[in-house]
């Protein structure tokens, strides 16, 4: 069938929760029950190098990162639907 090789896995030991505030906060609310989940460095790829270094910069990252491109995809739909409409009037429903 073809598609070339599969992706590389990478190794499970160069995640660390070690510098990940967000996984480091989980971990420190766990240790005050009593509990540990070795299964958390599996949520480290989940946040990059530096992104939760400030709040606002995380939220860029999370919230407005498309917001333009979002508002250019509504603006078509309204303009598409205006067009249509003008060529399509509606017709008057009575009930």
């Amino acid at each position: 069938m073809g598609g070339g090789h599969p992706p590389e896995v990478p190794d499970y030991r160069i995640y660390k929760v070690k510098g990940v505030r967000q996984l480091e906060r989980v971990q420190r609310m766990l240790a005050q029950h009593g509990l540990t989940d070795p299964w958390l460095r599996n949520e480290v790829w989940r946040y990059p190098p530096g992104s939760s270094s400030k709040p606002w910069k995380l939220l860029n990252e999370t919230m407005f990162r498309r917001i333009g491109v979002g508002f250019c995809l509504a603006v078509a739909t309204v303009i598409g639907e205006k067009i249509y409409h003008h060529y399509y009037p509606e017709k008057p429903h009575h009930h």
